[in-house]
């Protein structure tokens, strides 16, 4: 039986789930865009502020370790 070959992929089925597959991705990034958009400006405004407090911690912290 190891002298048995695979027979070809048919290619027109390869491209028919690679285009299913890219259906479907392009549907998921659509879907999760619309649902983030209400919410989008307050997650922008939530990663600014934690930024600018790991900011300010880290000046802190370095100018109390100069001395």
């Amino acid at each position: 039986m190891s002298g048995e070959k695979k027979p070809a992929p048919n290619p027109f089925a390869w491209v028919f789930r690679a285009s299913v597959l890219l259906l479907g991705a392009v549907i998921a990034l659509n879907v999760a865009i619309t649902l983030l958009r209400p919410i989008l400006p307050w997650l922008i405004a939530g990663f600014a502020l934690a930024a600018t407090v790991w900011i300010a911690a880290a000046v802190v912290r370095w100018r109390r370790s100069r001395w």
